[in-house]
């Protein structure tokens, strides 16, 4: 068999339902399989056996996603594995512009915001595109024309993910199944680091939702934030310093709010100049709502930022006390 896709879901039937139909309509020439683990949730195991008779499902007990993906990775036959998300869709010709011969370890490309999405959820992904937002991890919601045989857990993500079946079965690399967000970034560093081959195509992209609005939207963002940290207290380099950039705009923004006459207001003012000026350039329009999510996406993401170091602060403190060089280090621990 060539390939096994593994999906996790949990409370998503009408998402899975679609994921699941658009793979049906994404021909192929290859073998494969569809592994679905119901995480912590087994009500409807059965109807959807019924209804994808050819798809393989499994129960397992509430645990984090990353562990659920370990756990379906034990289940599946393929050469490669390719982990898709259930609030995922496929375009019609998404297996059409695999290549298996390029000598690929991990493969990966973007995800796009679905043609049907509201107007907020489109903008969200406008956004998510951004450079000026996203900073270096853009490019995961980004259909450019640049192929990337060096990629990084800065191009690549977890909805849209290819790998090696061997890479777990026979060299015993797994996902960090303590983490409950961001645990392909802790995998792809420790495989980057071992010299596996992590390559990046635009052209294989899905379809992913966005979140419906400003508060389910925020609360993602504070997570994504907050594992960012621990991200770094597990795996510390200077390089990921970057992403920690929007926790002194955060603080800068309260000192704004106490000292309004502050030359900092000319600062967010020149930010919010360029992102007008970004947007004009390539969707050829001016939005106020473009620019707001750009600060609020910031926001949230610094909040994050914020609870993990309140969080995890502690343990890096100990490290580097242990260890002062330890910052330059890049293996995994």
């Amino acid at each position: 068999m060539k390939y096994s896709i593994v999906i996790v879901t949990y409370n998503r039937q009408k998402e899975l339902v679609q994921c699941l139909e658009s793979i049906r309509k994404s021909p192929t020439s290859h073998s494969f399989e569809v592994v679905v683990v119901f995480n912590g949730d087994r009500t409807n195991i059965e109807r959807f056996s019924r209804i994808y008779k050819d798809y393989s499902f499994h129960f397992i007990h509430k645990t984090t996603p990353a562990a659920a993906r370990n756990f379906g990775v034990t289940k599946v036959r393929g050469e490669y594995l390719f982990f898709l998300d259930d609030d995922c869709t496929l375009p019609p010709d998404y297996f059409s512009h695999l290549n298996f011969d390029n000598g690929w370890d991990v493969l990966g490309g973007p995800d796009q915001t679905p043609k049907s999405a509201s107007v907020f959820q489109k903008l969200t992904g406008e956004v998510l595109s951004s450079p000026l937002c996203m900073g270096p991890t853009y490019k995961r919601h980004t259909k450019t024309d640049r192929y990337s045989s060096d990629s990084s857990e800065r191009e690549l993500i977890l909805c849209n993910l290819w790998m090696k079946t061997s890479l777990f079965h026979a060299e015993g690399f797994k996902f960090n199944a303590d983490l409950f967000r961001n645990e392909e970034n802790f995998l792809l560093k420790e495989l980057k680091e071992k010299g596996k081959i992590l390559h990046y195509s635009p052209k294989i992209y899905v379809y992913h939702l966005r979140k419906e609005n400003l508060e389910k939207l925020g609360a993602a963002v504070i997570k994504s934030g907050e594992c960012r940290v621990l991200n770094f207290v597990t795996l510390p380099n200077r390089k990921e310093l970057i992403y920690f950039l929007p926790l002194v705009s955060f603080l800068s923004f309260l000192w704004l709010v106490f000292h309004p006459q502050s030359f900092l207001i000319f600062i967010f003012a020149v930010y919010a100049l360029i992102v007008a000026l970004y947007r004009a350039i390539v969707w050829k329009s001016f939005s106020f709502k473009y620019i707001f999510m750009h600060y609020f996406i910031l926001g949230a993401y610094a909040i994050g930022l914020s609870k993990g170091l309140w969080k995890f602060g502690p343990l890096f403190y100990n490290n580097f006390k242990e260890n002062r060089s330890f910052i330059n280090e890049s293996s995994s621990k």
